[in-house]
C-alpha cells in the first residue's frame, strides 16, 4: 500500500486537471476513495459534502455499475465503476463474512482549479449495499461486454433522477 499525505487547505498529491465530477476509486490495495472535482468550489457546496448526509446507491445494468452519491442541495455525482479495469495485483475484494460488514470509503473534495483539497470525510455504506456492491462485482469480473452502450444511456438522463434509479440509502460516518 501506498501512504500519501492528504489534508484540507493542502495541495492534492494527484493533479486532477479540469476535472468536474467525481471517480470512484474502490476495491484497491489502497483503499476506497471517492474523489470529488469541482472547479472554484464553493464555501455552501464544500459544507454539503464535508457535513451533509450523503446518500450512496449503484445501478447495475449488465456489466456496469453506475455509482451516484447524493449531498443536500441536490448536488448529485454519478461514477462508472469496472473492477476489470484495475490491475490484478492492485484489485483487494474484502471477504463478505456476514450481513453486518460495512465498506468504508474516503471522500476527497478537490478544487479543480486550483488543485486544493477542500474537504476530507470518511463513510461507510449500509451494509446490504456493501454485499449488494461486492456481489455486482463478482457479476461484472464475469462479463467481458462493454460497458459504454450501456453508460451512454444513463447520461442521457437527467442526473437528478439519478439518486431514485440507484435507490440512494443513507450512509453512515
Amino acid at each position: 500500500m501506498n501512504m500519501i499525505k492528504v489534508e484540507r487547505g493542502g495541495a492534492y498529491p494527484l493533479r486532477v486537471g479540469n476535472m468536474d465530477g467525481a471517480a470512484a476509486d474502490l476495491l484497491t490495495s489502497d483503499g476506497n476513495v471517492l474523489l470529488i472535482g469541482m472547479p472554484g468550489i464553493q464555501r455552501s457546496e464544500a459544507q454539503a459534502i464535508r457535513k451533509g448526509k450523503i446518500k450512496a446507491g449503484f445501478i447495475k445494468d449488465g456489466p456496469l455499475i453506475l455509482w451516484v452519491f447524493e449531498f443536500p442541495g441536490n448536488l448529485v455525482f454519478d461514477c462508472p465503476f469496472d473492477a476489470r479495469l484495475i490491475p490484478r495485483d492492485r484489485l483487494h475484494l474484502p471477504d463478505a463474512v456476514d450481513d453486518r460488514q460495512r465498506l468504508y470509503i474516503e471522500i476527497h473534495l478537490v478544487d479543480s482549479i486550483t488543485n486544493v483539497v477542500r474537504g476530507l470525510r470518511g463513510v461507510t455504506l449500509p451494509p446490504k449495499l456493501s454485499l449488494d456492491f461486492l456481489a455486482a462485482v463478482q457479476d461484472q469480473l464475469a462479463d467481458a461486454r462493454a460497458v459504454n452502450p450501456t453508460l451512454a444511456r444513463y447520461h442521457a438522463i437527467d442526473i437528478l433522477r439519478l439518486p431514485r434509479l440507484a435507490a440512494v440509502q443513507v450512509c453512515g460516518i
